[in-house]
């Protein structure tokens, strides 16, 4: 059992979610049935911070990801594009799609104009290596 003070919502949420625990506004009628397990618990300290781990969860979906490094912008920038990549992976995978981006469009065109202008005669091909 582990017990732990102040801590937000969304983190005790995200706790009872990955163990399988139903949330308790008391110890009264505390039973096996709403308790949560996890496979290993570890307190780690990274840095100056402690952290909660909680490992090989039954129900888990998710997994943490820490952020450390410089000055609080460029964590904060890494943050932002973290979350960018997430989404994107997320979303091909919802919608068994992708959509080129970043130039990946244009730069198949070229590469497939470049072979096509091999077979051309002349200014022709010129024109088309431009």
């Amino acid at each position: 059992i582990f017990c732990a003070g102040r801590v937000s919502n969304e983190d005790i949420n995200r706790v009872a979610k990955a163990t399988g625990a139903l949330l308790q506004t008391t110890v009264n009628n505390v039973s096996p049935s709403v308790l949560g397990t996890c496979g290993r618990f570890e307190e780690r300290q990274i840095g100056a911070e402690r952290y909660n781990l909680f490992e090989e969860c039954p129900s888990t979906k998710s997994a943490t990801i820490i952020l450390r490094g410089g000055a609080e912008q460029f964590i904060k920038e890494a943050e932002r594009s973290l979350n960018d990549a997430i989404m994107i992976v997320r979303r091909c995978f919802k919608t068994n799609t992708v959509v080129a981006g970043g130039g990946a469009t244009e730069m198949e065109l070229s590469k497939g104009l470049k072979k096509h202008a091999v077979g051309i005669a002349g200014k022709e091909q010129l024109v088309m290596n431009m």
